[in-house]
């Protein structure tokens, strides 16, 4: 029984170790002290104001965590970028670098044979209880032209293959 309570301690801290999140962040601190909490960032952008450092946990996780920070490279805020307030505000037309500044990159893209004209991004994301992916479907030119949500899928297909979501 002790063999087992070690284990099962072993797994949880190797689990929660590499997952961004675990250490509270509080305003003000620095872009090294967010460095030595959390690690790298997934992505590193500059913004007219500063810089926004993105946290994803994807693929296997379905939070991403974007941290702006001032000119000064103070952390100004910190948001779970993919939840359903957030995911509902991606419209047609907006651009993909507008999405990404909401809710972050996706995990995975695909091309669907019934819609060739459109690069389709995939997020996955918790939905209260339940598992939840959102698509969001690009032109040439990045431009939202489609968006839709269901329920978390991972069979296996009939060739062998699991689902991206």
């Amino acid at each position: 029984m002790k063999h087992l309570a070690t284990l099962t301690l072993a797994i949880m801290t190797s689990i929660t170790a590499g997952c961004a999140g675990v250490t509270t962040l509080q305003p003000g601190e620095t872009q090294a002290q967010v460095r030595a909490a959390w690690g790298t960032p997934t992505v590193i952008k500059k913004t007219a104001t500063g810089e926004r450092w993105t946290y994803s946990t994807a693929p296997e996780g379905n939070r991403v965590f974007l941290l702006e920070f001032d000119s000064g490279a103070r952390l100004v805020s910190q948001v779970q970028g993919l939840t359903l307030e957030r995911v509902s505000q991606i419209k047609n037309g907006l651009a993909q670098a507008d999405v990404e500044a909401l809710i972050g990159p996706s995990y995975y893209t695909v091309r669907y044979p019934f819609r060739q004209e459109e690069l389709v991004h995939i997020y996955r994301f918790q939905n209260g209880p339940f598992p939840t992916c959102f698509y969001v479907g690009y032109d040439a030119a990045a431009i939202v032209t489609s968006t839709g949500m269901g329920d978390e899928n991972r069979e296996r297909t009939r060739f062998g293959m699991t689902r991206p979501c």
